[in-house]
């Protein structure tokens, strides 16, 4: 095999010198050597000196790589303590000409990696060629101006196997201790300033090219390559970058990346990939096309559990959430196991689908699979393990993106545009249909509406999550006291000791949940009740009368549906249903009747509460003509309205099963804002950076605290208008008034700064106690419609 060898480089890069191949420095170094007091050392190098006496040229540079193969046993004897034969099969090391894709003196082992690629190594960043040149440049600023430039980018080999088809990645380090810079004559030297200028404008090819010019410096000497194998490493950072792109599962050039990066990281040539997705309301796993072309195990679009992993296995699938593995599969094991049995018809020996968990719970399955037998077994898990939570991530987001697109369907097709902006929509489609005619145009048009004021207010229940978690704790520790009545009554029976344990982990739960509710304790029960308790609760079923009573006194305890006990979340849930139903409907009733006042944009939005979006202006309307009166009135109706909605839910809390609060908010913004309607959300949004920040303070401000305290501004009982500066909130203050004379809020007005929220500061706010009337019968006593009527 030649001395000599050549990288595949598909360009040829232009680099900043000329490249000459000499061993002065190395000879000169073996000079020293031999002036050394260490004699055994001092022998060898003087001996190494004789030998190559005769050959004077290896002292001169030339490019030729025939005069390498001419001398490539006494270079050879030069480069020795370099590449020692003790360690030639286990180092990956050779020398080389650089930014050229020739190198020689291999050692064995790189020698055999190359034989196994067959010759196809690609040279490190060869096609970016800007890179090349300013990292030529750098080398010259700091081996011959002594710039000391900390730029040492990583480098990285890519050698296919061509046995296996496995690509191997390898880390390159570069020694240049035996190469030099030359300036080539007629060279203007660098200054200091000149240096400055160029790492200030890094990138930038044309002045760096300008103030050091292509061949104005020789590059003489030999570098020194050293490859570290970081394939493992370097395919999970690839699987990364690839399976957390949007549509990673997608994407067939992606898919492709993916399934050849595992293909390393596993060291399995020709590995085959798939994902299932499982749907665990109908225990069902289908295939909905999300790369990989289709699932290696299912014949059809969607099977049940049982009927594709076969019964036998679903246990060791489903419930211990552990992969699945077939490591051989041949005549013996598919006569034992109908699931084998498929799987050898379509040709695979090898076999292992890991399930993927999101929150706990599988949303999927990776599928691996392998003509050759045993190369997927348990240690393949354990390779998986840095990856698996990828695989997750992206099914996660292919499944998120799958139901976007399903609930934008139902968007487009089944949700009503609002009548006050309705026309502009038709409008939209009438210019469409006439661009389609005439200029064969599908683009739809912006839909904006410009300088129209927005109104923001909600009514939020108080302490919501707080109430919901003490919901949660109260039936847990139920259905726990429940269970230990009927391990009570057992060891009464029969005294079993196993009995008295379970009661003494039954209440270590319970002292557990006593303390307070964290996170994962409703599954970590359930799981315990399931896996420990029912069990035996089902032998006990079978073993005496009592003990049979007991149980279906249990039983009968339970929500029929959830199969637990859902009392205390059942009143709070009910609870909230019914405070959102009666905001939301005595919002939509007074709407109708606000619409007459002047013609505006609303929505409403239910969480634990209800938030709602108004916005008005002239742009919004065809036929009317606006003016500042009826943003004006509209802002001293959502004030009415708001007060009025308290004492909707003041007069609804008998009602309540769970003693529950609202917290009233208004924010104030003065200056009109541009709205466009997005069609990917099927919404509107706010238009502008000035403008974004009014949509950042809506999402902040229910967690809003007083300056200096950790008081929370909203609080049961007040209402609260949040504003920026003083100018406009004196608007407001006079509607105040107006509303202390009808007896809607007391007379004291509380004035308060607020504390910065994430990305807003300077917020303040005046809060107001609002009163509750005995009379308030709801809308037809509601002085907001009679503004309304007065009005229209």
């Amino acid at each position: 095999m030649s001395y000599v060898r050549y990288y595949n480089m598909n360009t040829t890069v232009e680099v900043p010198f000329r490249v000459q191949l000499n061993f002065k420095k190395l000879i000169a170094w073996w000079e020293e050597q031999a002036k050394t007091t260490d004699s055994l050392y001092s022998i060898l190098a003087k001996e190494i000196l004789k030998q190559i006496e005769n050959t004077p040229d290896l002292r001169s540079s030339f490019e030729s790589p025939e005069c390498i193969e001419k001398f490539h046993k006494e270079i050879q004897l030069l480069l020795s303590p370099f590449f020692p034969s003790l360690t030639t099969t286990n180092e990956i090391k050779v020398a080389g000409m650089p930014f050229h894709p020739i190198y020689f003196n291999p050692t064995t082992r790189f020698s055999n990696i190359i034989e196994t690629a067959e010759g196809e190594i690609d040279f490190p960043n060869s096609s970016d060629s800007q890179f090349v040149y300013m990292y030529g440049c750098i080398a010259i600023l700091n081996l011959f101006y002594g710039a000391n430039i900390n730029f040492n980018p990583l480098q990285f080999f890519n050698i296919p196997n061509k046995k296996t088809g496995i690509l191997r990645r390898y880390k390159a380090l570069f020694n240049a201790d035996f190469a030099e810079i030359v300036p080539l004559k007629k060279i203007k030297h660098l200054t200091q300033k000149d240096i400055k200028e160029l790492t200030d404008n890094f990138g930038n090819i044309e002045l760096w090219k300008q103030k050091i010019p292509p061949d104005s410096y020789s590059f003489e000497g030999f570098n020194i390559i050293t490859l570290f194998e970081v394939t493992r490493e370097e395919s999970i950072s690839a699987l990364k970058f690839d399976l957390l792109k949007k549509d990673a599962l997608l994407m067939p050039d992606v898919v492709e990346r993916i399934r050849i990066n595992l293909s390393a990281l596993l060291n399995i040539p020709n590995i085959k990939t798939g994902i299932i997705f499982y749907e665990q309301e109908g225990n069902s796993l289908e295939c909905k096309g999300y790369g990989f072309c289709n699932s290696i195990l299912l014949m059809n679009n969607q099977e049940i559990v049982e009927d594709a992993f076969c019964q036998e296995w679903k246990l060791g699938v489903y419930k211990p959430k552990e992969p699945l593995i077939l490591s051989e599969i041949n005549e013996e094991t598919a006569k034992q196991n109908v699931l084998a049995q498929e799987l050898k018809k379509i040709g695979v020996q090898s076999y292992m689908a890991v399930p993927l968990l999101y929150n706990e719970e599988i949303i999927g399955f990776l599928e691996l699979s392998s003509d050759e037998p045993n190369a997927l077994n348990a240690v393949t898990k354990h390779k998986l393990q840095d990856v698996i939570p990828l695989f997750t991530t992206a099914l996660q987001r292919s499944l998120e993106e799958r139901q976007n697109q399903l609930e934008a369907i139902i968007r487009q097709k089944y949700t009503a545009i609002h009548p006050t902006v309705a026309w502009r929509f038709t409008e939209a489609a009438e210019n469409l249909l006439e661009r389609q005619r005439n200029q064969d145009d599908d683009t739809l048009e912006d839909i904006v509406f410009e300088n129209v004021y927005p109104l923001y207010g909600q009514a939020d229940i108080q302490g919501s999550s707080d109430e919901r978690n003490h919901a949660i704790q109260a039936d847990l520790i139920e259905q726990l006291l429940l269970a230990n009545q009927i391990l009570e009554t057992a060891v009464n029976k029969f005294g079993l000791p196993i009995y008295k344990e379970l009661q003494f982990r039954i209440n270590t739960f319970i002292d557990k949940l006593q303390e307070g509710l964290t996170a994962g304790d409703e599954n970590t029960v359930f799981e315990f009740l399931k896996e420990e308790i029912y069990p035996v609760f089902k032998y006990l079923n079978t073993a005496d009368s009592d003990v049979q009573n007991a149980v279906q006194a249990y039983k009968q305890q339970l929500d029929p549906q959830l199969d637990m006990v859902y009392k205390e979340r059942k009143a709070y849930d009910q609870s909230v249903r019914l405070i959102n139903e009666t905001i939301a409907t005595y919002l939509d009733e007074m709407q109708q009747a606000a619409q007459n006042m002047f013609p505006h944009y609303f929505e409403k939005y239910k969480t634990d509460g209800v938030e709602h979006n108004l916005y008005i202006g002239e742009s919004m309307v065809k036929s009317k003509t606006y003016h500042p009166l009826f943003l004006r009135n509209l802002r001293l109706w959502q004030l009415l309205i708001t007060c009025e909605i308290e004492n909707v839910i003041q007069r609804t809390k008998p009602l309540l099963k769970k003693d529950l609060n609202i917290c009233s908010l208004i924010l104030v913004h003065s200056n009109p804002l541009n709205i466009h309607f997005s069609m990917e959300e099927k919404k509107f949004d706010v238009d502008g950076t000035y403008n974004i920040r009014y949509e950042i303070i809506k999402k902040r401000i229910d967690k809003a605290t007083i300056k200096e305290t950790n008081e929370r501004l909203t609080q049961k009982g007040k209402l609260v208008i949040i504003y920026s500066n003083d100018r406009e909130i004196m608007e407001y203050v006079h509607y105040l008034h107006y509303l202390q004379s009808i007896n809607y809020i007391e007379s004291e007005i509380e004035w308060v700064t607020l504390n910065d929220l994430q990305g807003v500061t300077g917020l303040k706010a005046l809060r107001v106690n609002i009163i509750y009337q005995q009379n308030f019968e709801g809308i037809k006593d509601s002085k907001a419609a009679k503004v309304l009527e007065a009005v229209s």
